[in-house]
């Protein structure tokens, strides 16, 4: 059975009464359910808030995942400053040496010439000081002395300057020849305290005197036999014991003067 649809052109009961007719809607509120356009809006911004926070996170796990930073490095202790070895001596000082240098490789040469024949007759001359330079040379090459030239010496009651002395081994020279006016200050006695010195192992001294002409062989000669001596005999090392300067011996005590002799008694009258 066919149902019959309702025909337009009739006015339906909603047309016929009034009071259910329905006005036109002008203004619309909003719908309480979110729409469509309000749901993409809201998705893009969620989206983009998640990169941001997705953005963060993978910085903060990426930092996260560095290797930590390593400790910092113990305090360094200050290590003490490294001793200085002590100084060696020098190789040719140990050969002997001059005045604090060492020695030449040859000995120094002196030589014996003529002089004079204007008035006089010529003679045989040489300096002093090239003859004491040989000295000094042998002496320390052949005896490894450190000799000191000038050297002031004052022991027991005595005060001289020596021609060369090794302070530290107590050896030394005196040398004198015809043109040498030092020769009247080593009287006997002075020569005499020069042995019992050495006898008594205080200070050895070698004195050369030459009353021609000096020549280096006769010179070599005394030093290589009064250094075999003084090996056999080496005297104390070091200080002299008991030096006193020939400034501070006290001087023998004057002789008291002479009475006067007692006035007689004046005559009774």
């Amino acid at each position: 059975m066919k149902k019959k649809l309702p025909v337009l052109s009739k006015p339906m009961p909603a047309a016929t009464q009034r009071e259910l007719s329905v006005k036109p809607v002008a203004k619309g509120s909003r719908p309480e359910f979110p729409t469509r356009s309000d749901l993409y809006r809201k998705a893009g911004v969620l989206g983009g808030a998640s990169l941001l926070v997705g953005g963060i996170g993978g910085v903060a796990s990426a930092d996260m995942q560095k290797a930590p930073a390593p400790p910092p490095p113990p305090p360094q202790q200050s290590r003490p400053a490294p001793e200085k070895p002590m100084p060696t001596p020098n190789a040719e000082m140990k050969d002997g040496s001059v005045d604090g240098q060492p020695l030449a490789k040859a000995a120094p040469k002196f030589k014996v010439y003529r002089e004079g024949g204007g008035i006089g007759p010529a003679e045989d001359m040489w300096q002093e000081a090239d003859v004491e330079a040989f000295i000094n040379w042998t002496m320390a090459k052949e005896g490894k002395l450190n000799i000191q030239t000038n050297y002031k010496f004052e022991y027991d009651g005595t005060s001289f300057d020596l021609d060369g002395f090794d302070a530290e081994r107590n050896v030394g020279y005196e040398y004198v020849d015809k043109l040498d006016y030092d020769k009247e200050y080593f009287t006997k006695e002075v020569k005499a305290k020069f042995d019992r010195w050495m006898k008594e192992k205080k200070v050895a001294i070698l004195f050369i005197e030459i009353k021609k002409n000096p020549d280096a062989a006769t010179i070599k000669g005394k030093v290589l036999k009064f250094l075999a001596a003084v090996k056999k005999t080496p005297p104390a090392t070091g200080k002299l014991a008991g030096a006193v300067p020939a400034s501070q011996v006290a001087a023998p005590p004057a002789p008291p003067p002479p009475m006067k002799p007692a006035s007689p008694p004046p005559m009774k009258k």
